[in-house]
């Protein structure tokens, strides 16, 4: 008598790698229009530099910042080639159109922009054949808290908060962010981060605005904690995080997690702890080091010459399980000259491994 046995094999996880990138004020070629008066002008040979770097990073989806359409993001990212892309509902509601991220796929025409004027949102591209899908894309508006500049109320770039699933069903949610910036390392007050900003008025400090968008940050991921979901904040912090000296946590940290200690170990904050993690932790950046100033005592603007990232990959518990360890990884342009810095970016894009069932 023969007997068949079928063993069942344990499902085996699928390794993806996660990318974030702020490719600074990307417009479309030919876009008669800039973010900035003094932004440099992208030839050709620029895009495709872009792709090029582009492809050395090689993830399945990227997580972006300063984008200002969906033609300047397929520019760099082409459905014609199989991505698949979305920016940011604040495009839409520029263009007067339904309030919604504009996503674009193969066979559809990425749309350029017809206002007067140019401005930042994030987006995300997913790579021609990933094993990824993007199933859902929302707009996150409340981290838009409005700015008063000498008067004048400026808007807020709005989160972009994307849910990626892999072949096996299993999914992360990933908000896409770029924080206020102008507040890189100097104090916030705990007041802000613990007061809604829609009961109060637009602040005139770059860090009390930094400040408030912490009430809408963590209130974003106490619901992914509280629904038991994966979650992950990608993006542009605008923050030094590693700043701040000895086991003195950052003023944004504070204010995500909600665990202040004394010097006895007491926490002060008596909001619920949420245990966070974030890559990189406690490394210097890579990105154009080349040109930093090398006399510190010389730099007129220190934030011109930061060693410190203010981009991170953050998670909770349910996500550290995924991360592949050692994983993350800065990609600096190789053999730069002064010039590359304009005319590509001059941010460096990086990646972080996850394993997803």
């Amino acid at each position: 008598m023969l007997i068949s046995m079928v063993l069942a094999m344990p499902a085996v996880a699928a390794e993806l790698t996660l990318g974030n990138w702020n490719i600074q004020t990307l417009v479309y070629p030919g876009d008669p229009k800039t973010v900035f008066p003094d932004d440099h002008i992208r030839s050709s040979q620029d895009y495709a530099d872009l792709r090029h770097w582009r492809d050395a990073v090689s993830v399945d989806v990227m997580f972006l910042q300063e984008v200002t359409s969906p033609a300047a993001l397929d520019a760099v990212f082409p459905v014609a080639e199989g991505w698949e892309h979305c920016v940011s509902g604040q495009f839409a509601e520029a263009e007067g159109q339904t309030i919604a991220p504009v996503c674009t796929k193969s066979g559809m025409t990425a749309v350029k922009p017809t206002t007067a004027t140019r401005v930042q949102y994030p987006a995300v591209a997913l790579r021609p054949n990933s094993k990824l899908r993007i199933i859902s894309a929302v707009d996150y508006k409340p981290l838009d808290v409005t700015f008063d500049d000498n008067g004048t109320i400026r808007r807020i770039r709005w989160g972009l908060d994307v849910t990626i699933q892999s072949p096996a069903g299993s999914t992360l949610r990933v908000l896409d962010v770029h924080l206020k910036s102008g507040c890189f390392d100097d104090f916030i007050s705990f007041r802000l981060w613990n007061t809604d900003p829609a009961t109060g008025q637009p602040a005139s400090r770059a860090c009390d605005t930094l400040g408030q968008q912490m009430y809408p940050l963590r209130k974003w991921i106490g619901a992914r904690e509280a629904a038991g979901e994966a979650w992950m904040i990608v993006g542009d912090f605008n923050r030094r995080l590693d700043a701040q000296p000895g086991a003195i946590p950052d003023e944004v940290w504070i204010a995500l997690s909600g665990y202040s200690a004394d010097k006895t170990g007491h926490d002060r904050d008596p909001r619920s702890d949420i245990q966070l993690f974030r890559q990189p932790y406690e490394n210097m950046s890579t990105c154009w080091r080349e040109f930093r100033q090398p006399n510190p005592s010389g730099i007129v603007n220190p934030d011109a010459y930061n060693i410190l990232p203010i981009e991170f990959f953050i998670y909770g518990t349910r996500t550290v399980t995924m991360i592949v360890p050692e994983s993350e990884k800065q990609f600096p342009w190789p053999n730069p000259t002064p010039a590359d810095k304009t005319r590509l970016s001059d941010h460096c894009p990086s990646s972080l491994t996850i394993k997803m069932d």
